[in-house]
């Protein structure tokens, strides 16, 4: 049964923090990983508990979520949502990082394949060490989660994964059918990515390995998984129009 952890009464802040803080920490680090050099560690970590606390009061144990999948989901995205409130990527990166998305879906229209680095860079003009350049410097924007992926409702506003599943926690056919095309469309999205991106995503999302341990992994070194890391997120997103 997917319940909050067992204690004799309902648990206390202090006791939620003794049994998942290392949790909060764990996603901190990760996500420090892929940040400026202006983010606190500290101020992730603050974000992540009160998502932790948050999540343990909006925990429902009918439904079929283990309560570390839950709160996990709940403190990433809030440490996410803090990321977001600083305006820390410049209007020209943020354009740069559109033309590069805009370059992957081209390239994948006309080849009918993921296009490799020298194909981007190319079409971009430019050469590929200034290409690598520019993904080091949007690597920033790639801090995104599976759950912060935007689904469109029939009025063509945007929501992420967590939050249709917030507002609208029995999941009507309507939002059921919404949420398993999407899934459908991301898998396809994967699926597409070339063999290195797609390991890349499995080791990361789904083991949950540091981009340090990646590096081991794919002997390279752990500036260039970085790199691997924010072209993957540009493809993915052109590859689902997002």
């Amino acid at each position: 049964m997917n319940t909050l952890p067992q204690y004799e009464h309902a648990p206390t802040p202090d006791e939620l923090l003794e049994e998942y803080l290392p949790l909060v920490r764990y996603h901190a680090d990760q996500l420090m990983r892929r940040t400026p050099d202006s983010i606190e560690i500290d101020d992730l970590i603050n974000a992540g508990v009160l998502g932790l606390l948050d999540g343990a009061q909006r925990f429902d144990d009918s439904r079929d979520v283990q309560f570390k999948t839950f709160v996990s989901y709940r403190v990433r995205g809030a440490m996410v949502d803090y990321l977001r409130a600083f305006d820390w990527m410049p209007r020209g990166l943020r354009d740069s990082a559109k033309q590069m998305q805009g370059a992957f879906q081209e390239l994948e229209q006309l080849y009918g394949r993921p296009a490799d680095e020298e194909e981007i860079a190319s079409h971009l003009g430019i050469s590929l060490s200034e290409y690598r350049e520019r993904l080091n410097q949007v690597r920033y924007m790639s801090v995104i989660h599976f759950d912060d992926l935007p689904i469109a409702d029939n009025q063509g506003d945007e929501y992420s994964i967590l939050e249709t599943l917030e507002a609208d926690p029995l999941l009507t056919p309507e939002s059921q059918n919404t949420m398993l095309e999407f899934v459908h469309q991301l898998a396809e999205a994967i699926a597409a990515l070339p063999k290195r991106e797609n390991v890349l995503i499995t080791l990361y999302y789904y083991e949950e390995l540091t981009m340090k341990e990646i590096a081991l992994i794919l002997g390279l070194t752990e500036s260039r998984v970085s790199q691997l890391h924010a072209q993957m997120v540009l493809r993915l997103r052109a590859l689902m129009g997002l």
